[in-house]
């Protein structure tokens, strides 16, 4: 099956605030990049994403946006194709004047209109007959299409679980077609945009053509400059529905099936954040045994299809509920005859005399896109490229990043699909340091040493400390140019960075000239230190015309009772003594040999 764009982003708008990633009920759907102008940007792989428009719904940078087949349905019909429309329930809602609505679709062209309540009729008749033939215990009902990519995608080991009905969409379509002998193509008024999806899986058989989203028909209305209320009212054809229409409010799938089957336990669940991990949890007590309800009623998003993903979401709860409960009441009163303890729904009784269960079938297929972080152990090389170098920094759990928890984030930058910087600790530490040798720079490094003079004071163990800076640098500049110059820097603070411990610290105080402060060793040890810093300097070869490099180096040892300036300066005047000597003396000098020579 195709993977299409259906969600993206606007890069120009994405601020990489990562409320997507927050959002988001899957793990690889939205992925971190740098973009060209070097800022942060979180993209959509649509391999991953599920169209549950969780991100949509918390953007508030207009960054992200969808597609679906608006376009391609008013050329079509501008073009003269035959063309009819089918609505989903939530139509009253979405548009009082759905009638006019429904007048100006036919002034251009739209054939028929039929309403999608009754394939919710069909669905819910579908779902009572197949358990009883089948003997199902227990599934899930599946007319939401971010539902079924969720299963297919994340956990195929569900699908047995899903009820193997069609969606109320793809049911009035096989009624349409099959019994009705219907040949236009159909055009889908949708609140959804995972219906896209649904329209293009085989296993849909082409039965629908276009899915048209209210809130994109909106916007075309707009841009038509289309007065609604200048047409006359055009109502659905066909036969009749029956309570199908509360579908498209959370419970709706319960409120049909009670009215034929009152002691079914049904489970309602939605919103992206509920709906999801309830999957997980419903299959894991199916799996050990443990009592599951007979028929779960699953729904992406909070407030059912009334406020689906294709939808402005600008409507009240109440407003809804008043609209669709007088709605209700009026088919229930033509449709529901209640003989003592028995009740009679027509349109069951219809579907029974007429219809064949075996026409509303539908299978699913396994399309495990290994989308989920799983349990990886092997992250040091993540959480080292972060510097969460001890277990405190693996669990910061500050959500910036949008994961929620370091661990996910170094999974994802393992997996390739997210950046360092979009951690704010990360991006913390790294105005600690130099941007040319990515050792700490003059202001980070004077902090480190104010503590560990601080720490000296209170008994804690002492500190060395090198100061050392490379041999006439100015000269190295001048000769080779400043781009030599930086190459030679980096590749002295990388022998440094590989010679001192991981407890030690070394910065760029400015210019040539570095600090390196190694606590706990003695002034003897600080000297090998240094010595073999000096050596591996004087190897290198990274000049244009292998020209050594040599460095200059002071070392002094830290005294109870030194302020920063004392400590600083005997190793200053160390190092000074040392380029006093021209490289007629051993390059490095001591505290102590400078006070011996005075």
């Amino acid at each position: 099956m195709q993977f299409i764009d259906r969600v993206f982003t606007r890069e120009e708008n994405c601020t990489g605030c990562n409320k997507c990633i927050a959002a988001c009920p899957v793990d690889c759907a939205n992925q971190v990049y740098i973009a060209d102008d070097g800022t942060r940007k979180v993209r959509v792989d649509s391999r991953y994403c599920i169209q549950c428009g969780a991100c949509l719904k918390v953007c508030d940078h207009n960054a992200r946006d969808y597609l679906d087949d608006t376009d391609r349905f008013f050329e079509d019909l501008a073009a003269g194709e035959d063309i009819s429309v089918v609505s989903a329930p939530s139509v009253l809602v979405n548009f009082p004047e759905e009638k006019r609505l429904f007048g100006w679709l036919a002034s251009l062209g739209v054939r028929h209109f039929y309403d999608v309540s009754l394939g919710a009729d069909i669905t819910t008749w579908a779902y009572l007959r197949v358990m009883e033939r089948d003997g199902l215990t227990s599934i899930i009902s599946q007319p939401c299409p971010s539902i079924v990519n969720y299963c297919e995608r994340y956990m195929p080991e569900i699908l047995p679980a899903l009820a193997p009905i069609q969606s109320p969409l793809m049911c009035l379509a096989i009624y349409l077609r099959q019994y009705c002998g219907f040949t236009g193509r159909i055009a889908f008024l949708s609140p959804c945009i995972a219906k896209g999806e649904e329209i293009i899986d085989p296993n849909t058989y082409n039965l629908v053509q276009y899915n048209v989203t209210f809130s994109k028909l909106k916007r075309q209305i707009a841009a038509m400059e289309a007065n609604l209320t200048a047409f006359p009212e055009r109502d659905f054809e066909g036969m009749t529905a029956g309570i199908g229409l509360v579908y498209s409010r959370p419970g709706g799938l319960r409120e049909t099936v009670r009215l034929v089957n009152s002691d079914l336990w049904i489970r309602q669940i939605e919103s992206a954040k509920q709906s999801y991990p309830y999957l997980r949890e419903y299959w894991a007590r199916k799996n050990e045994g443990r009592p599951v309800p007979g028929l779960v009623d699953v729904l992406n998003c909070a407030g059912g299809c009334n406020l689906g993903t294709g939808t402005d979401r600008d409507i009240n709860l109440d407003d809804i509920d008043w609209q669709m409960n007088r709605a209700k009441a009026e088919r229930e009163a033509e449709q529901v005859k209640h003989r003592g303890k028995k009740v009679k729904y027509a349109p069951h009784e219809y579907f029974d005399a007429h219809l064949k269960l075996e026409d509303f079938q539908r299978v699913y297929e396994n399309r495990d896109v290994y989308g989920s972080f799983g349990p990886d152990i092997d992250l040091e090389s993540a959480f080292e490229t972060l510097q969460k170098r001890t277990p405190e920094s693996r669990e910061i759990n500050c959500h910036a990043c949008g994961y929620g928890k370091c661990r996910r984030l170094a999974q994802a930058l393992k997996r390739g699909i997210n950046v360092p910087e979009s951690c704010i600790e990360f991006e913390r530490n790294q105005l600690k340091y130099d941007r040319l040798t990515r050792l700490l720079n003059h202001g980070e490094m004077e902090t480190v040493l104010l503590r560990l003079v601080k720490h000296l004071r209170i008994s804690q163990p002492g500190f060395s400390l090198i100061i050392l800076d490379v041999d006439d640098f100015k000269q190295v500049n001048d000769r080779y140019g400043h781009d030599a110059g930086d190459i030679a820097l980096r590749a002295a603070s990388e022998i440094i960075n590989r010679t001192i411990r991981s407890e030690d610290f070394a910065g760029r105080w400015g210019g040539d000239e570095f600090v390196i402060a190694l606590p706990g060793l003695s002034l003897a040890e600080a000297v090998e230190v240094a010595r073999d810093i000096r050596e591996a300097v004087l190897g290198l070869r990274v000049l244009p015309d292998e020209k050594v490099i040599s460095i200059s180096v002071g070392v002094a040892e830290a005294k109870p009772g030194d302020s920063f300036a004392d400590i600083f300066q005997r190793a200053d005047k160390a190092l000074y003594r040392a380029k006093s000597s021209k490289g007629r003396g051993p390059g490095i000098y001591t505290e102590a040999a400078v006070s011996s020579s005075e």
